[in-house]
């Protein structure tokens, strides 16, 4: 059942208070940090117009939920096409706690020198890109601010999201979440490394883009068990675990 207020029921609010320690141990059998993928839709499913602009679609109540989860994550991570989009900050402002490291996922370092992100306050942008680009372009990149985290590409010429979370592993970091957009949301969901789901459907149709570009279960639907909803302002949000026992 649905809630009636913006206020998290145990289980939920366990969640926050038990997530140090269960990504702790997660870490501890698994050599990779949680994954926890958040992101805000509209009820049709789109997450932004089909221009590809940046939809505000959380309200106010919704927004302290997503910061909150920013705040007791170790790191958070975007795309490329996120970060040329919204030049995002990726800091904790709505809520207390620290701000996650940032991770965007640029394989061809397409980043720009004026990304916001390259002059974060406390944290060194960490730049996840593939081991095909020259030494050259890795330089001027590291000249402007970044961490580069070179890794394997996939089959499509991304970033193997299994070495990066590797990688992440044995950098410490026990807990990350995944904001956008579509195609690292699908990209995760795709490759099965996804632990949580907490999804904030606001109540508007836009007709836009859909948060998933293809199949996230190779063909097969994806369930989902531990289900709850909670109300967040004129919100409603999802909590989940993907059941990976796909049929």
């Amino acid at each position: 059942m649905a809630h009636n207020d913006s206020r998290l029921n145990y289980s939920q609010e366990a969640w926050f208070n038990s997530l140090p320690e269960l990504a702790s141990e997660f870490h501890r059998r698994h050599q990779r940090p949680l994954v926890t993928i958040s992101y805000a839709q509209s009820l049709d499913g789109s997450i932004a117009t089909r221009n590809r602009e940046q939809l505000a679609l959380s309200s106010p109540e919704a927004m302290v939920l997503t910061h909150r989860i920013r705040a007791v994550s170790d790191a958070i991570v975007i795309g490329i096409n996120t970060l040329l989009t919204d030049d995002p900050l990726l800091t904790v402002r709505h809520a207390e706690g620290h701000n996650p490291q940032p991770i965007v996922l640029d394989s061809n370092l397409r980043v720009p020198s004026s990304a916001r992100l390259l002059n974060h306050s406390d944290r060194r942008c960490w730049l996840a890109c593939t081991d095909s680009n020259s030494p050259q372009r890795c330089r001027q990149v590291e000249e402007l601010g970044a961490e580069l985290l070179c890794c394997g590409a996939d089959l499509a010429g991304r970033v193997n999201l299994f070495d990066l979370l590797n990688l992440l592993g044995r950098k410490g970091i026990k807990s990350i979440m995944v904001e956008g957009g579509s195609q690292v949301i699908t990209s995760f969901l795709e490759s099965r490394l996804v632990d949580k789901l907490i999804i904030t459907v606001a109540p508007r149709l836009v007709g836009g883009l859909s948060v998933l570009d293809r199949p996230a279960a190779g063909g097969s639907f994806l369930r989902l068990n531990s289900v709850s909803y909670q109300s967040c302002g004129p919100d409603l949000v999802l909590w989940a675990l993907p059941n990976w026992q796909v049929t």
